[in-house]
């Protein structure tokens, strides 16, 4: 499998981003997708309900879930400017270079992971 993700990678030709027009009612949806995840009930249930109960009180608790929230949300605002800035680079001559080269990187891992499971087995 991966040394035929490397192909694929290799063969990678001229990026081009088709810009679609925002959607109506897209926050709602992400809304409705973040609150049927499973993933904030598993943290708030395994960890982070721990670690409010053992803060030490109503302000250090208040402190951890406003430092969470506040890094949850600038991380995602981050990430999404990072990839509107990025649209440019993604288009680039050097970008399919990079990813071309970790196709190689990725052909190279195969053929270490072939070589590894092959001795495991008993042969060379």
């Amino acid at each position: 499998y991966l040394a035929y993700l490397g192909i694929e990678n290799i063969k990678t030709k001229e990026v081009e981003l088709e810009l679609v027009p925002f959607k109506r009612g897209g926050i709602l949806q992400g809304v409705i997708t973040n609150f049927l995840s499973p993933h904030p009930y598993l943290f708030w249930l395994s960890i982070g309900g721990p670690i409010i109960f053992r803060g030490g009180g109503v302000f250090p608790a208040s402190l951890f879930i406003i430092g969470f929230f506040s890094l949850l949300v600038g991380t995602k605002i981050g990430i999404a400017l990072l990839v509107d800035k990025s649209r440019d680079f993604v288009e680039s001559r050097l970008y399919v270079c990079i990813i071309r080269l970790l196709g190689i990187a990725l052909i190279v891992f195969a053929l270490i992971f072939l070589k590894n499971g092959v001795k495991m087995i008993g042969g060379f």
